[in-house]
């Protein structure tokens, strides 16, 4: 089992390089979505090595991966497709979503900090 973790960690990085390598001369919301698609494994790596960690911390750091799963799709049209970028979204999720989803797990976070922890 930790070599198959080994391996899909090494995978996930290879292509986080392979990434952000693509992007060097792509727009900006290129370069944003390729730094979202490396960087927020790492922060929720960090989230599960520093347990215990505040529920107000951990729950929007999960609810983060629902638009991850999205970034690559995207990345990839924006990469081949530079068109298809829209002014109202950051990694091919609008900018609603991201205001009101991170306040909304924010608040979860806390009332479950408060409801939930000894």
């Amino acid at each position: 089992m930790r070599l198959i973790l080994i391996a899909i960690a090494t995978l996930w990085g290879l292509g986080a390089l392979l990434a952000f390598a693509m992007t060097a001369r792509k727009s900006t919301e290129a370069k944003v979505t390729a730094a979202y698609f490396g960087g927020w494994p790492l922060l929720a790596f960090l989230v599960f090595v520093s347990q215990p960690v505040p529920l107000w911390v951990a729950v929007p750091v999960v609810f983060g991966f629902i638009p991850w799963f999205l970034s690559g799709p995207h990345l990839w049209s924006v990469l081949y497709y530079p068109h298809s970028v829209r002014p109202d979204e950051i990694a091919g999720i609008p900018k609603v979503y991201w205001r009101w989803g991170g306040l909304a797990s924010l608040l979860l976070g806390g009332l479950g900090e408060l409801l939930l922890r000894p």
